[in-house]
């Protein structure tokens, strides 16, 4: 086991007292866990079966108990929980086949069991005034006049273009199409300017897999594949919002024997645009695009991709855009979960994003936890446009091939100005390309050719970084020819069972280093502990449960 992190000047503990509790049941589409119960403040939470992972999610504040019991019979002795907020004054129990721990604030989970699958569970606040599915200035898609089937029986199309493009005409202000409970197969849907998408508890918009019901947006060069934007915002649109508890599901197998994927939520070229709240899950391509927008919110978001056996279900992109937050977000994906990137030079088989060339800048993530097979918090690949003043802040890596990098592959572009603050990677056993051999380390910060111009890397930050386990290969940090990597600072880097933080370039072990300048090492902790977590773990308390997680 190791230690609690007591860490104070890493980070900061925030704590709320209020305490209230909403369950949400899924539909009888999904299987249930065989595998977990789960309750939250004494409510029972229905648990689903997806794959590699079990999910549950719910809403509360602070305040309440969280109690997993564990179906089968099996000693509870080796476990591990991540969490995407910081919290160092939690003592989760143990209790025969039963975990326990209170809830201090929102935030999401990843518990894992030796011998059992991982169990998400995902915890978001509770819904500030949620729309009735009546009134004045609602556009119920399962009410007359739209009748959008809800029983995921036939397409309903139709009957949502109609509530579309009804509250689109609306006189009135924030008009709001609402989806209650209920399974709707659709095709594209394009919002305009100021209207609001509601997804109720338990509704699930599904993509059918068939081509012939979307419109194709995209082709994958070399791969034969293509896709749709799904569900996008009309362009040079402002004020739009999808917000709920509901769930946009991709269907992954149903487009996989297809090789027609769909983007799950694209806003292209909007501004002011806000999505709160529902669970993305199954997508085929990355599930949430975000192209040449502007001042746009992503918030309570829950990717829940298959972890396995699908190669380019990425979870959150930011192209090219400006003022984006993404804060209080899960993702779960074979391939990255939250990265920000300029486009690639496009090809006779791959047409370029809609928009004219744009720069990336101002893109902050906060309070995120991923798991992926690929990279966790990433800039690039994607560099023909500048990227500068990107954050990641206060998150959490449970597992993946790279916690935190930076590759530069495609284009001249410059990225600059570029923060890792206050991050924890738990585990790197995975490995992915570079430069025709693999990678997969705690840190991987380097620029490829692809032949279509090189640009630097400068002005990088990684401060206050606790890496768990070293896994894959060595930390990386190379440039090539016409293109350095310069201007890095690495301040108070814990590295597995350092008594304190990184001293020197050498404590790193990197290798291969070329085309860099001015690689700096600052360790500013103004005392040594026991160990980078603080005291040695006590068996049935929060540090023997999660092997020093967040």
């Amino acid at each position: 086991m190791v230690s609690q992190c007591r860490c104070a000047a890493l980070f900061a503990l925030v704590s709320i007292v209020t305490a209230e509790v909403h369950v949400y049941e899924p539909p009888a589409l999904y299987n249930r866990s065989t595998a977990f119960h789960l309750k939250a403040g004494g409510k029972k939470v229905t648990v689903l079966d997806h794959g590699a992972y079990d999910y549950a999610h719910f809403s509360a504040d602070s305040g309440i108990d969280i109690n997993v019991h564990v179906l089968e019979k099996i000693p509870l002795k080796s476990m591990s929980i991540v969490a995407s907020r910081f919290d160092y004054h939690n003592s989760p129990r143990v209790h025969k086949n039963t975990v326990s721990w209170k809830l201090n604030d929102h935030k999401h989970f990843i518990l894992k069991i030796d011998g059992v699958r991982e169990l998400i569970v995902a915890v978001d606040p509770p819904e500030v005034n949620p729309p009735l599915a009546t009134g004045p200035n609602i556009f119920n898609v399962a009410s007359a006049p739209y009748k959008a089937d809800k029983l995921g029986s036939r397409l309903t199309t139709h009957a949502f273009d109609a509530a579309i493009a009804a509250a689109s005409q609306s006189p009135r202000d924030n008009p709001i199409v609402y989806v209650p409970a209920g399974v709707y197969l659709i095709g594209n849907l394009i919002l305009p300017s100021k209207t609001s998408l509601y997804l109720a508890p338990g509704a699930v918009l599904r993509f059918t897999g068939n081509p012939k019901d979307y419109t194709q947006d995209w082709a994958k060069d070399g791969e034969g594949r293509s896709g749709t934007y799904w569900i996008s915002t009309a362009q040079n649109s402002t004020d739009i919002k999808i917000f709920g508890r509901g769930t946009i599901d991709g269907n992954a197998y149903a487009y996989k024997d297809h090789l027609f994927a769909p983007n799950l939520i694209v806003p292209v070229l909007t501004s002011h645009f806000t999505l709160d709240g529902p669970i993305l899950r199954e997508s085929g391509s990355t599930a949430l695009n975000v192209i040449h927008s502007n001042s746009v919110d992503i918030r309570n978001l829950k990717v829940f991709n298959y972890i396995e056996d699908m190669e380019d279900n990425g979870s959150v992109d930011i192209v090219e855009s400006q003022n984006v937050t993404v804060s209080d977000t899960i993702a779960i994906s074979v391939a990255d979960t939250f990265t920000a990137k300029a486009t690639k030079p496009p090809t006779n088989s791959v047409p370029s994003v809609p928009g004219g060339l744009q720069p990336l800048k101002d893109i902050l993530f906060q309070n995120c936890l991923g798991w992926t097979a690929n990279y966790g918090f990433k800039v690039g690949q994607g560099a023909v446009s500048s990227m500068t003043a990107i954050k990641f802040l206060n998150s959490t890596v449970y597992e993946a091939a790279v916690g935190m990098g930076i590759h530069k592959k495609w284009g001249s572009g410059t990225a600059s100005n570029i923060t890792f603050e206050n991050m924890i990677i738990k585990s790197t056993p995975y490995t992915t390309s570079y430069l025709g051999g693999m990678v997969g380390a705690w840190v991987a910060l380097f620029i490829e050719d692809g032949g279509v111009g090189v640009g630097p890397i400068t002005d990088v930050l990684v401060k206050n970084a606790l890496i768990l386990s070293s896994g894959g290969s060595h930390p990386l940090i190379r440039g090539t020819a016409g293109a350095n990597v310069s201007n890095v600072v690495l301040q108070n880097v814990w590295l597995p069972d350092a008594t304190q933080p990184a001293h020197s370039l050498k404590d790193f072990d990197l290798h291969h280093m070329k085309f860099i300048n001015n690689i700096t090492v600052v360790n500013s902790m103004s005392q040594t502990v026991s160990s980078p977590l603080g005291k040695a773990a006590q068996p049935g308390t929060q540090d023997a449960l999660r092997k020093g997680s967040a």
